[in-house]
């Protein structure tokens, strides 16, 4: 019998369990991938980063199509990474058309929006089929955040996965430590779970008296606990892996209190934060919203007091046509400092982004309507 298969092939975290005790495994065969089985070199991440109400397409635009395109103004920031990124434009989803402010939420997905009074149910988003795969190797199978706005993750059932939006809260769930120990940890997590068990079995009988409506939306909500429960039992498996080592200096800034005014300090706390998940492997796969499509925050760093969406309806007004510019342009900065930061960090000869894909980008390419 070949052991070297899926089945028996173990993570060198892996441990023995027993009597309430855990003994680390030496080094095995079965913990190293051969044949066609071989691990890749470095993990392979994913990253998504949404900004909301489409853009100026009167200055964004790309003219030239090939490789030897001008990037317009908004994109400038871009030229110094032109080698590792593919400007895609033309990309059409006709079900939205008129539904502007789902955009966000089929991003990701491409499910059909139905006309207004239609009964919406998402699918999945392309984020959670990537986690689907690699989501077995790390901490947290995938990050959902947003600096403002919702959630650009969906589950199998259509459900939205809910996205944390303070820094500080972000950075405690990645690195922070469980108080009470992991003994107390334990305990809240057995708690947790019998508390689910409990919810499951109860519903089992509720939902034989409900009404055909009633039973979807009950299969909503136990979808979601059913999700909560397998976070449990990921946190429960991960409990005796140490959590990685920070400096205190690296704790202090994601933890201080921080005017969010401070736009451009505040968006790039944010797209640190990721850059720190990824090189500590916490996780591979994240989604981020920048802003939702019903606001979309001022920008008092650049000296603009209306909201993105606002802006976006600018019925032809060349002021607000300028200052749209200006939130495109700023946008763009902040992605171009994530890359820089991605590109800053060295392993195994090359740099995060050599194994990092990052799609940003809007549901709509012209807000105004």
């Amino acid at each position: 019998m070949n052991i070297q298969t899926n089945k028996w092939l173990l993570n060198r975290r892996h441990v023995l369990r027993g009597l309430g005790a855990s003994i680390a495994l030496p080094m095995l065969n079965c913990m190293q991938a051969t044949g066609s089985l071989r691990a890749p070199a470095s993990p392979k991440r994913s990253v998504f980063l949404y900004i909301p109400n489409g853009v100026n397409t009167l200055t964004w635009q790309i003219e030239k199509p090939g490789t030897d395109y001008e990037f317009t103004a908004p994109l400038k920031s871009l030229e110094h990474h032109r080698q590792d990124i593919t400007p895609i434009s033309g990309l059409h989803h006709p079900m939205v058309i008129g539904k502007a402010h789902n955009c966000d939420q089929v991003w990701l997905t491409g499910a059909n929006v139905p006309g207004d009074g239609g009964a919406f149910r998402n699918t999945v988003s392309a984020d959670q089929l990537i986690a689907e795969v690699q989501g077995e190797f790390t901490r947290f199978p995938s990050l959902e955040i947003a600096i403002d706005g919702f959630s650009l993750a969906w589950s199998r059932d259509g459900i939205q996965i809910p996205a944390e939006r303070n820094v500080k809260a972000i950075f405690e769930h990645l690195f922070g430590e469980e108080s009470g120990g992991k003994d107390a940890v334990r305990r809240r997590l057995n708690r947790r779970g019998s508390i689910l068990d409990g919810v499951l079995s109860d519903a089992e009988s509720v939902n034989q008296k409900l009404s055909t409506e009633d039973r979807s939306k009950l299969d909503e909500y136990l979808t979601a606990v059913r999700q909560v429960e397998l976070r449990t039992e990921k946190a429960e498996t991960w409990l005796n892996v140490p959590r990685p080592t920070l400096d205190g200096s690296v704790a202090d800034r994601f933890t201080r209190q921080m005017n969010q005014d401070q736009v451009r300090e505040y968006h790039r706390l944010f797209y640190d934060l990721m850059v720190l998940a990824l090189r500590t492997d916490t996780t591979r796969v994240i989604t981020c919203m920048i802003g939702s499509e019903s606001n979309g925050g001022a920008i008092p760093d650049i000296g603009i007091s209306q909201t993105r969406h606002g802006l976006s309806h600018h019925n032809g007004d060349p002021e607000q046509l300028r200052r749209l510019t200006q939130t495109d342009t700023f946008h763009v900065e902040q992605f171009s400092y994530f890359l820089d930061q991605l590109k800053a960090h060295q392993e195994d000869g090359g740099n995060l982004l050599d194994t990092t894909q990052v799609l940003w980008g809007s549901g709509m390419s012209y807000g105004h309507s």
